[in-house]
């Protein structure tokens, strides 16, 4: 069967999660119950690419929108890119997600579009609710693991269906 084009899998869509540790706690997002796509689901920070944004900006931008908090370019690195086809949605998302750490502590602050507050690393895999794509990263990006993290994926409903590849590079 002759593969499509990334194009031709439905409307794409770029975005981006940072997941920030500071001491032994990650800074998570729980997404308002009212959100129209993906509600109630647990994430790191993050959001839409806007018109004329890289995605470094838009991960610092889209984690001082959803909880106050500040970050510096030096202090957040580049940890997945993720092609998740949402075949029930007609969507895939092309995914940036980065790790940063903070050495001071910063006030969270909630916003209309959600819930945010550190959760202890051993808390984290017992979460309920953690949205399973992001789940998905969590030991490579918050273990801080070597290099960076390829895939592509396909979800329905937001459950994984299959991993069409997935390699690491070798930094690190």
């Amino acid at each position: 069967m002759k593969r499509k084009r990334i194009h031709e899998t439905g409307k794409l869509i770029l975005g981006c999660e940072t997941y920030i540790v500071h001491r032994n706690s990650v800074l998570m997002h729980k997404r308002d119950e009212n959100k129209k796509i993906f509600p109630g689901y647990w994430i790191g920070p993050g959001g839409h690419v806007d018109e004329g944004e890289d995605v470094m900006s838009t991960a610092i931008r889209e984690v001082v929108e959803e909880t106050g908090v500040l970050l510096g370019e030096k202090d957040i690195e580049l940890k997945v890119i993720a092609f998740h086809h949402h075949v029930d949605r007609g969507e895939t998302w092309i995914e940036y997600l980065f790790r940063a750490t903070i050495q001071s502590d910063q006030a969270v602050q909630n916003t209309i579009e959600g819930e945010s507050k550190w959760i202890p690393i051993e808390e984290l895999q017992k979460l309920q609710n953690i949205f399973p794509p992001s789940k998905y990263y969590l030991n490579h990006i918050v273990k801080n693991m070597p290099g960076i993290l390829y895939n592509s994926s396909e979800w329905n409903n937001a459950e994984l269906v299959k991993i069409n590849s997935e390699h690491f590079d070798k930094i690190g």
